[in-house]
């Protein structure tokens, strides 16, 4: 570990030329100084690589790889990352200027947790803020059944634990390999918050989490499941919230399709969830899947 070197920060970038200079431009201009950035290319076809060659900066590293998806590439990052905490960015979403400083206070404060979180908001657009996640309590555990309250922006590792916890990078698992990790690492290890809001999710049409098949977001449960619950410490935890668990992966496959349009299929997942979990009625995913399937209905 490089003393001079407390945060390693990842990028993960495919095809974002577009977008990824504000995003390296965010985290080059934290207050807090002691940081590298990693920026992990994941064979991008666009100019992202002229993009980032044109920014000046000895705290970025850029690297180039073959498509291998997004857990593959963190992983690189990893292995090269010479901090004691790595943390994560996507490239389409910024750091405020004093997330690495709040994170650097609050991990000094908790007596160097394994696992760490700082609080972040969505925005749309227009700037206008969708929600904040600043509400989550420390060793909540059991915060999983719901979904993934946690995002990449917030997250801090030490790396000390990253050799045996690391992104699956298995393809069909992308866009909840994160959620599958986080599990494991938290019953591990548990989780230590700071609600204080430092980074922003950006909303926009072409996220990469926004997958509408229906063989795929299937397979993304199976697997999510497979591979959280081979770790022993996660079968102790949420042996008796199993049912829960799935209830939630099935009604985040139907409020997909009905984003889709696909409104019977949509429904088929959302009695599956009833059925595992009938306090799933009570969810805001819940609301989210009646209120899209009714406005379907007017729009066909």
């Amino acid at each position: 570990m490089n003393d001079k070197t407390f945060f390693s920060v990842i990028i993960p970038t495919y095809n974002r030329a577009h977008l990824i200079e504000k995003t390296i431009q965010s985290v080059l201009n934290q207050s807090y100084p002691n940081f590298e950035l990693i920026i992990v290319d994941d064979g991008s076809t666009d100019n992202t690589e002229e993009v980032i060659h044109n920014i000046q900066n000895t705290k970025l590293h850029y690297y180039k790889i073959k498509n291998s998806e997004r857990g593959a590439a963190r992983n690189y990052g990893i292995d090269r990352a010479i901090g004691r905490y790595v943390t994560f960015l996507d490239s389409d979403d910024m750091y405020y200027p004093w997330h690495l400083s709040h994170a650097y206070e609050s991990i000094n404060n908790y007596d160097f947790p394994s696992f760490f979180h700082l609080g972040y908001e969505l925005k749309n657009e227009k700037g206008k803020t969708r929600f904040s996640i600043n509400k989550l309590k420390n060793d909540d555990i059991l915060m999983f059944i719901k979904g993934n309250p946690l995002s990449c922006i917030g997250v801090f590792i030490d790396r000390s634990i990253t050799d045996k916890y690391r992104f699956s990078e298995e393809r069909d698992l992308s866009g909840s390999e994160d959620w599958e990790l986080w599990i494991r690492i938290c019953s591990n290890y548990g989780i230590k918050i700071d609600n204080r809001i430092s980074t922003v999710m950006m909303e926009h049409d072409a996220r990469s989490v926004m997958n509408f098949d229906e063989s795929k977001l299937l397979k993304r449960k199976q697997l999510s499941l497979k591979f959280a619950f081979q770790d022993e410490i996660v079968q102790k935890v949420f042996s008796e919230h199993f049912k829960e668990v799935e209830s939630y992966c099935d009604s985040y496959i139907a409020l997909h399709l009905v984003l889709s349009k696909n409104t019977r299929q949509g429904y088929k997942y959302l009695m599956q969830a009833i059925r595992s979990n009938y306090m799933i009625i009570f969810s805001r995913r819940f609301l989210a899947i009646i209120k899209h399937s009714f406005l379907n209905l007017f729009i066909s």
